[in-house]
């Protein structure tokens, strides 16, 4: 029997590619993690046998832990000023450890150029379009995991990034990992881009759902633009240096959900599924269960 190829996970540690990793690990599949801080034996745990520690800015180590394994699934921490740079570093990196298949999570309508997160996930993927690798990019809405549940539920209130009036879609996290492990693993996903989105709610819509699951008035408001950066910029920058540019990437980004909104289609997503992909009720259900 041929053996299964060896399937790369970089950037390992975050929340996407745990749920990526699972999916995996259910199907016996054999994976490499990678990243500047994993705990190996965690990995293990999890169904890792091979865990390698090494920068996202290192394509020399890159490419040394990508050798001998099949296909290599790549995303960037959040909000990061050198997230072209880690994306065109990892495709590198897989090109010369002969990797055959790239699977890229970028973000939904990469194409909005107002949004600095947007436009560095765009040039990732026109540097991966013409790398000559077979590739598949798939392109996650908003995830439901950004809400905390349990705290709305215990507070009363929903607290929201943007204004509660307009509507935002959302895509739950456990589907997007299921469609990065198929598309990893299943033939006929080359040269693909899919986006991937299930319900598109105003913040108002989602307290009311939540309320009559829980059975207890819940409020959505919206934080303070100033008080979301000053709590998320030093926490997503990579280094001290990146702070402004994660400053303003975040400014930038929730100011156009204010005003636009950013709004998705199911269709895609509930093709690769082969189901109806899950709503904010199923979320919510499965953390008040």
């Amino acid at each position: 029997m041929t053996a299964q190829p060896t399937i790369f996970l970089n950037c390992a540690g975050s929340r996407t590619q745990r749920e990526v990793r699972d999916v995996l690990a259910r199907q016996g599949r054999p994976m490499r993690a990678y990243g500047r801080t994993l705990d190996a034996a965690a990995m293990k745990a999890a169904g890792v046998a091979d865990t390698r520690i090494g920068g996202l800015l290192d394509i020399d180590a890159l490419a040394a832990a990508m050798q001998g394994c099949g296909t290599v699934i790549h995303m960037a921490p959040a909000l990061q000023d050198k997230e072209v740079a880690m994306g065109q570093f990892a495709i590198d990196a897989a090109r010369r450890a002969g990797v055959d298949r790239f699977v890229y999570v970028s973000v939904i309508n990469p194409q909005i150029d107002y949004l600095m997160n947007h436009r560095a996930k765009l040039a990732v993927e026109d540097y991966l379009i013409g790398s000559g690798l077979n590739y598949t990019i798939v392109r996650p809405m908003h995830y439901y995991q950004n809400i905390d549940v349990a705290a709305a539920v215990a507070s009363g209130r929903m607290a929201l990034t943007y204004s509660v009036d307009r509507p935002l879609g959302f895509v739950d996290m456990a589907d997007v990992g299921e469609i990065v492990a198929k598309v990893a693993i299943e033939p006929g996903h080359d040269h693909a881009a899919y986006d991937l989105a299930s319900e598109d709610h105003k913040g108002v819509e989602l307290a009311s759902i939540l309320a009559d699951l829980s059975g207890k008035p819940i409020e959505a408001f919206r934080l303070p633009l100033d008080q979301i950066v000053a709590m998320l910029a030093p926490m997503l920058a990579s280094e001290p240096g990146g702070v402004d540019w994660t400053a303003s990437a975040i400014e930038r980004l929730f100011t156009y959900y204010d005003r636009f909104g950013l709004r998705g289609n199911a269709n895609v997503l509930s093709w690769l599924l082969g189901r109806k992909p899950n709503g904010f009720a199923d979320y919510a259900r499965r953390c008040l269960s």
